[in-house]
């Protein structure tokens, strides 16, 4: 049986969606992107074995009696035998030229099912063909095969119709004679007309057995009197359709039969000479229904061969959804769209999950267009509000939430649900561009399996998602070592895109070149990862000496600041002082800005191969917008460099005050330059104000907003977050005529001992802090939150806040304390590794792992081992999907089970036509020492499954706890005999 499996739309929504998802991948260079793309593709691949194996273990028979003639609302008995090791699935089985299929839901392994087909619409002329098609188990693919049957099925046409009988043919009046001679001449008066040779049809009693006695042929006597010739049924005379011709046809046979009369039937390329009698009318009858139906059987034929069997309504196009898969599906795209909360418009996100909630779970009706069209419609506009555009990432992927949402309003059948499916696949891969966690892919791959599970179910009727998760298993199962050695050889870089999606959002952190009040304190409440830090050559600096520098700002407006203008400047080239330079390799988790951070004070940096030297304000900024986690390597300074003169440009941007400024602030900071006699003792009595006149840190302190929020913190509230205590020091030393600016970065970080040891710095640990210009020190560091909070510095702010060093430490050192550490740590440490070996995975360190195993990379070299990995995967997978079924009976099972551990230990083969007694008495003379057990279980295996005894669970621990050792060598049996 020649199985032939064919692509559909949905092949080519599966390329479409690969292709996105590989496309997001080379532009990202997310590595855990390209393995998810890899793992969608081989399962759809291993969909179109599992579909072409579906069918191959496939057996198909007609059952039951053949009838020469069948009435024509009949159905047709077919079996269906599963004849591999794996049951057939999803079928829709039915006779070429019927209109309707009838599915079956699951032939098992081994077993056999029974169907009735509705028999065609109209009878082909040849023998019946059987059509046997399956969509499973993903719907990627349909398989379909032909089922060639020698039974020509006749159906004879119905009687009908109301022309006159033609008149008899007098020239056919020899052929007349031979047939009507017996009823006339048992009436008397018929006179002999002679003989002519036996035809088949003709009845025994009138055959010349005196001539046959002697030796001569069958003759048939001929009677003259009587016979008026022959009625002739042409079949082209009539001008009648095909049905209505036959019907007539049928009648006259009817009225000749009844009236005695002889017929002759005409047919294109067939003629039947004038007969009568039941076995007459059989014959004319079947040609009747072979020529009605054989214009009709070459129509299907044609159909089929051009491949178009799709016209019969099947279990895709039915609008049968089962009430808990569309209820699941909708729970998987639900869970496939929550991760993009936060990175995507709430206008998308909100439109995708009303429109499921409303079809998918409250199980509404579909809408009319109107309001679907206005569904669309309403959630582009908001998408465009949101966004400004419709192109690029974040705005395509609102859009095809909205889209979704849309398609899910309208959908009525599984193959229009099978279009959510694949749009959720490509929903859910959508969380892994956003964040790089392995919780997050985890995440993703779960949704995916979800969704194939919805998948599979579709593609069954029988309640239940056992099997549909089995099944989904097995591919996933399949899939993923397949994808994870193409992960690392197949060629990246093909797209040549660089490394940015365009103008994306994905992946902020929050740190900006404006610091706004509250800003810095929306960033510290969240937990996430920033950047990891290792310190290949030791010499990890102490948490109050790890200021990460990553903003510099200049522009003063009084409680805000932002960047300002980009001044000139002369790099600074210092020299090497090995024993005061601290290298690390920092991980930088993507932010969508340009800022790289660095130990305070950077001296260089390298990024993919270029150096970069700090700008005019010591920071390190990238060529490009950190789109996706990069890995770079800084070289910082912990002392102060050599003072310089500041730049005239410099100092004016770094004494420029706001356009208000409070007349109480500024009698404060004119009573500091009244006492003080330098800026050193300025900036300390700064200091001193800032610690004795009752100001207090806490992470939320509340709004200060309009030209009064400076004056409100300064002398009124005094609540405030580092953000406050910086930039309020700084516009105050500006105001008192000291150059000063903000920075803006992150303090401390935690280390963690896995992995060799490294530092993690996150969200919680952004800090702000004021540098002021010194004429004897330069750009000195100065911290109002350390003056104020001391132990901020020494341990996180989360600590901090919850109680301070001594709580903190109290904490650390209880169990509860060090359990939550140790495992925290430890999970940061997989994410670490997932984000070394797989996410950071990209051409470069493709280049180098090829090159460390001898070979050189090449984009189409690399084609050649993919394809090869592929196709043995793919022959592999077929060589287990094709084995042969268990056999069904469990007694039959152990029983071979023990016959393979005994010739395994040398006893002869057991042979398919030797009893099990006999077997037992031919293993004892073999192995005397395994004759009594051998023994009790042949008879164990007897009784039980021959005479109906309760033994299978005795004869099955019997068999299982039977050690049987191998024969000993002739040698030392020699030696042990004598």
């Amino acid at each position: 049986m020649k199985v032939r499996v064919r692509w559909n739309r949905h092949t080519l929504a599966l390329l479409a969606i690969v292709t996105g998802m590989w496309y997001a991948a080379e532009a990202q260079s997310n590595g855990a992107a390209h393995l998810i793309a890899l793992l969608t593709a081989m399962m759809g691949l291993l969909s179109w074995l599992h579909a072409r194996a579906n069918l191959h273990g496939l057996n198909v028979r007609l059952a039951g009696a053949r009838p020469a003639a069948q009435d024509a609302a009949r159905g047709i008995p077919v079996e269906l035998r599963a004849t591999g090791a794996l049951p057939v699935c999803g079928l829709e089985v039915f006779v070429i030229g019927a209109t309707k299929p009838v599915f079956v839901e699951r032939v098992p392994a081994g077993g056999t099912v029974l169907v009735e087909l509705p028999p065609p619409v109209r009878h082909a002329g040849g023998a019946l063909q059987l059509l046997v098609r399956s969509v499973y188990p993903l719907g990627l693919f349909a398989a379909e095969c032909v089922v060639e049957t020698s039974w020509v099925r006749r159906v004879h046409p119905k009687a009908e119709g109301d022309l006159p009988l033609p008149a008899p043919d007098t020239s056919r009046q020899g052929d007349a004679v031979a047939v009507s001679s017996y009823h006339q001449h048992a009436g008397g008066g018929d006179d002999f007309a002679g003989l002519r040779e036996w035809r088949a049809g003709d009845s025994p009693r009138h055959i010349d057995w005196r001539a046959a006695a002697r030796g001569g042929p069958l003759m048939v006597k001929l009677w003259s009197s009587g016979v008026q010739g022959a009625v002739v049924l042409d079949w082209n005379a009539l001008t009648l359709d095909e049905p209505a011709r036959a019907a007539q046809l049928a009648r006259w046979m009817e009225i000749c039969e009844s009236e005695g009369r002889p017929y002759e039937l005409r047919m294109p390329g067939c003629i039947i000479r004038a007969g009568h009698g039941p076995a007459h009318q059989r014959r004319c009858l079947d040609a009747l229904s072979t020529q009605s139906g054989t214009d009709s059987g070459s129509a299907h034929s044609s159909e089929l061969q051009a491949g178009k069997a799709d016209s019969v309504m099947s279990l895709e196009q039915s609008t049968f959804l089962p009430k808990r898969p569309l209820l699941f599906l909708s729970v998987a795209l639900l869970l496939a769209i929550l991760p993009l909360r936060g990175y995507i418009a709430t206008s998308g996100l909100v439109v995708c999950a009303l429109c499921l909630i409303w079809r998918g779970m409250l199980r509404m009706a579909v809408p009319h267009l109107l309001v679907r069209v206005g569904v669309i419609i309403a959630g582009a506009t908001a998408v465009y509000l949101d966004y400004g555009e419709l192109g690029g990432m974040e705005p395509g992927i609102a859009l095809l939430l909205v889209l979704a949402g849309a398609k899910m309003l309208e959908s009525r059948t599984p193959r229009e649900f099978q279009v959510l499916a694949l749009i959720g696949w490509f929903l859910a891969f959508c969380a892994v561009l956003l964040e790089n966690h392995l919780s997050r892919s985890v995440w993703t791959v779960v949704v995916v399996l979800s969704i194939t599970a919805c998948m599979v179910r579709f593609r069954r009727s029988i309640p239940g998602v056992r099997e549909p998760l089995r099944v989904t298993a097995t591919l996933f199962a399949q899939a993923l070592p397949l994808a994870v050695l193409l992960f690392f050889v197949f060629p990246r870089g093909l797209l040549d895109l660089g490394s940015a999606l365009g103008r994306s959002r994905f992946g902020e952190t929050g740190l900006d070149n404006v610091l706004d009040p509250g800003n810095i304190a929306k960033v510290a409440q969240r937990s996430d990862v920033s950047f990891r830090v290792r310190f290949p050559d030791g010499g990890m600096p102490s948490n109050e000496l790890r200021y990460w520098r990553c903003l510099t700002l200049w522009h003063c407006e009084g409680m805000r600041w932002t960047r300002g203008d980009r001044l000139s400047y002369s790099p600074q080239l210092l020299g090497p002082k090995r024993d005061v330079n601290v290298r690390q390799i920092i991980d930088l988790e993507a932010h969508g800005k340009r800022w790289l951070p660095a130990l305070d004070l950077p001296l260089m940096a390298k990024l993919r191969g270029e150096e970069l030297a700090p700008e005019f304000d010591q920071s390190l900024v990238s060529p490009f917008s950190v789109q996706s986690s990069e890995r770079f390597e800084v070289v910082s300074r912990m002392e102060l460099p050599p003072v310089r003169e500041l730049l005239e440009s410099h100092r004016k941007a770094a004494l420029q005050l706001p356009a208000t400024i409070s007349p109480k602030l500024r009698q404060l900071t004119d009573y500091w330059e009244s006492v003080t006699q330098n800026d050193e003792q300025l900036v300390q009595i700064a200091l001193n104000y800032v610690r004795t006149q009752g100001f207090s840190y806490t992470l939320e302190p509340g709004e200060y907003q309009g030209p009064q929020a400076l004056e409100d913190f300064v002398l009124r509230r005094r609540v405030g977050f580092c953000e406050h205590f910086s930039a309020s020091f700084a516009t105050l030393m500006r105001m008192a005529g000291v150059p000063s600016r903000i920075v803006v970065g992150y303090l401390g970080g935690e280390f963690s001992d896995h992995n060799g040891g490294y530092l993690i710095v996150k969200q919680s640990d952004v800090h702000a802090w004021t540098e002021v210009w010194l004429e004897k020190y330069g750009w000195l560091r100065i911290d109002p939150t350390a003056a104020l909070a001391p132990d901020r510095v020494n341990i996180d702010l989360r600590a901090f806040l919850a109680g301070g060093a001594e709580e903190a430490e109290r904490q650390r050192r209880s169990l509860w304390g060090r359990s939550w550490q140790r495992m925290r740590l430890w999970w940061d440490s997989v994410n670490y590794d997932w984000q070394n070996q797989v996410i950071d995975y990209n051409q470069e360190s493709q280049r180098s792992l090829l090159e460390r195993v001898g070979l050189r990379q090449s984009k189409l070299v690399l084609l050649i081992p993919s394809a090869a990995l592929v196709l043995v995967g793919a022959l592999l997978v077929t060589w287990w999907l094709r084995r042969p079924a268990r056999h069904a009976d469990p007694w039959r099972r152990i029983w071979q089970r023990l016959c393979r551990r005994l010739a395994r230990a040398g006893v002869p083969p057991y042979a398919a036509s030797e009893g099990p007694l006999a077997f037992a008495e031919r293993v004892a003379l073999a192995r005397p020492d395994l004759a009594l057990q051998m023994g009790r279980l042949a008879e164990m295996y007897v009784s039980g499954r021959y005479g109906g005894a309760d033994l299978f669970e005795a004869f099955r621990q019997g068999v299982n706890a039977w050690r049987i050792k191998p024969r000993e060598v002739s040698g030392k049996r020699a030696v042990a005999d004598s």
